[in-house]
């Protein structure tokens, strides 16, 4: 059995990576495929069975296994790109402006335990912002060792553009340690947050 890792791809990586391997595979071979992330999981599916296969998937915790038997030949001309136009989350006209590394007032360990289930759900939101913005202490979720790394650079990778404060940087002394986004100004901060239909601040 041949597997293939597209944990952490976005689409279409993960159908490119299918497509790729069911060409270089024989008849009658097994193909593994490991998803995390359901969208592209029913994406792949979906383009197999198009394509005459039939792959059945099983879930491991957060990881789907999409299995599929190699009878036949995927066509070299079968799209990919089509495949990702369907279910994917909508970028909508606002803007999320982090200005401190915590949500709301009160116990500060409660508040940062609410602010890592605010980021880490954005990812698998419907309506995803345009854009991130991290200022003052906010900038701390933007950094290498932030607990809420991974969702942020999902996001970059899925289009959501990520602004991180220089000066705020600086102030810190943290600029070495940027884990995401694009080291801003203050102009390219206010054109974000001036443009949006609407800035939610957590």
């Amino acid at each position: 059995m041949r597997t293939v890792d597209a944990k952490g791809e976005l689409c279409p990586k993960p159908l490119i990576m299918t497509k790729k391997a069911l060409g270089e595979m024989g008849d009658n071979e097994t193909l593994e495929v490991l998803i995390d992330n359901e969208t592209s999981m029913k994406n792949v599916t979906r383009f197999l069975t198009d394509n005459g296969f039939t792959p059945s998937v099983r879930s491991d915790g957060n990881v789907f296994h999409v299995l599929v038997n190699k009878t036949g030949e995927l066509p070299e001309s079968a799209p990919v790109e089509e495949y990702c136009e369907i279910d994917l989350p909508q970028k909508s006209n606002y803007v999320v402006a982090f200005q401190r590394d915590k949500l709301g007032d009160g116990a500060e360990e409660l508040g940062k335990i609410l602010i890592k289930a605010f980021i880490n759900t954005l990812p698998e939101a419907t309506n995803q912002p345009k854009s991130l913005v991290f200022l003052n202490a906010g900038i701390f979720l933007a950094l290498k060792n932030s607990p809420v790394i991974e969702s942020l650079v999902k996001l970059e990778k899925s289009g959501v553009k990520i602004f991180v404060c220089g000066t705020c940087l600086d102030y810190y002394g943290e600029k070495p340690n940027v884990g995401v986004g694009i080291v801003s100004n203050m102009y390219d901060i206010l054109e974000q947050l001036s443009s949006a239909g609407s800035v939610v601040y957590p």
